[in-house]
């Protein structure tokens, strides 16, 4: 869907000329987490590109602000918070913050503004979206994840979806969902997957044979729908089985919910708190199989991380995650979402340690080629230079 020139595609002929690159900002205003390493790794890449002049937009209280600079980009970036109550009276100077904004795009000559991931300032930033500027809203999840679904957050979402010129999906399932639900023209979404996470990928995957256990891992915040609970039941199945497994919960969020299930089993180590990006690397080494026993996702950055450390994957079968999990080849995809699903897909890769470990070398290979950053930017060169904002009928 990457290439299109018919002028109801959504995108004209490329519009930049060997003197006169497409002026592009790229603009997140998180301040940690996947967004930020999306956006860091899209950009480095985006910068080799010379059809492409790039200007930033961050918050100067990012993680990782440190190595944008390094880039030596020009850019506006914004002081956001740290907190709930700086969050609070942030909010007051939301409005100075959008002037200034829309003034630099303005000032630059900027043709095509691209939103890495959704910020809480981004909607009443939009409503001053001057029309001759082109908006591309790169989709991570089609709607809130349960915990987050309050009446507010959706809207935002859909107001967001609603006021964009174009929409790169990182799935398949993401690109129905936002054409069929949200009624967004087909023509305008291109899907780009997400890509490889560099966290651990030095990490070199070890045989079992010298007798340890087989380690799991659940990574990543403790919210409802991602199934810690499945996976405490599939986890206990596979210990009266006999496993010889191990189990390590890493990440920030209410443990409370769970600590009944995990009380009476052996070999649960948890760490519950949030993990810094220079310390998440290490949460991999020593880790086997990578478990996302989802209720409902778009895509996991779990899985972008692991691929690339060569550790295979056992998913539920809901939303996106078997796009990014190749079942039988780089990892497992569960029957279905209970637990003696998911504890059977865990317990063939525990018994078959060569499945295991052709399944994480694939992984690999599939990370370093179609998930390689240089690949992602590729398509985001071609729909930057060429797209067009909507007409008024369009949008509506």
């Amino acid at each position: 869907m990457i290439e299109a020139s018919s002028a109801h595609s959504g995108v004209a002929e490329p519009k930049p000329t060997a003197s006169r690159p497409c002026k592009v900002l790229i603009w997140h205003w998180g301040r940690r987490g996947g967004g930020v390493r999306y956006t860091y790794e899209l950009v480095r890449e985006l910068k080799k590109h010379s059809e492409l002049e790039l200007h930033l937009s961050l918050s100067r209280q990012g993680d990782i602000i440190a190595d944008f600079d390094a880039l030596g980009l020009p850019g506006y970036h914004v002081d956001t918070y740290t907190n709930v109550s700086s969050a609070i009276l942030a909010l007051l100077r939301v409005p100075v913050v959008r002037h200034r904004f829309w003034r630099y795009v303005r000032e630059h000559d900027i043709s095509v503004v691209v939103c890495t991931m959704s910020h809480l300032w981004n909607v009443p930033t939009l409503w001053r979206k001057p029309r001759d500027v082109a908006y591309v809203f790169v989709l991570h999840d089609p709607k809130p994840h349960a915990g987050d679904d309050i009446a507010i957050r959706k809207w935002m979402l859909d107001t967001e979806i609603a006021a964009s010129d174009g929409i790169v999906a990182l799935t398949d399932y993401t690109q129905k969902s936002v054409t069929t639900n949200n009624g967004f023209p087909a023509e305008r979404v291109w899907i780009a997957p997400l890509g490889v996470f560099p966290y651990a990928e030095t990490r070199s995957p070890t045989s079992t044979r010298t007798g340890r256990k087989v380690q799991l891992l659940f990574f990543g915040r403790l919210l409802p729908y991602k199934g810690l609970d499945i996976l405490l039941d599939a986890y206990t199945i596979m210990k009266r089985e006999g496993k010889d497994v191990g189990l390590r919960i890493i990440g920030p969020g209410d443990i409370e919910p769970y600590r009944a299930q995990i009380a009476g089993l052996e070999d649960v180590f948890v760490d519950n708190r949030w993990i810094p990006e220079e310390d998440v690397g290490a949460v991999f080494e020593g880790i086997d199989i990578v478990v996302a026993p989802y209720r409902g996702a778009s895509q996991s950055a779990v899985l972008a991380t692991s691929g690339a450390a060569g550790i295979p994957a056992v998913v539920t079968p809901v939303g996106g995650l078997a796009e990014q999990v190749l079942h039988e080849q780089t990892g497992l995809v569960a029957a279905d979402s209970t637990p003696a699903a998911v504890a059977a897909a865990l317990s063939r890769l525990v018994d078959d340690e060569a499945l295991r470990l052709r399944c994480g070398a694939a992984a690999k290979a599939h990370s370093m080629s179609e998930l390689s950053w240089s690949a992602i930017a590729a398509k985001f060169a071609s729909i930057l230079t060429s797209i067009t904002p909507r007409q008024k009928s369009e949008a509506q």
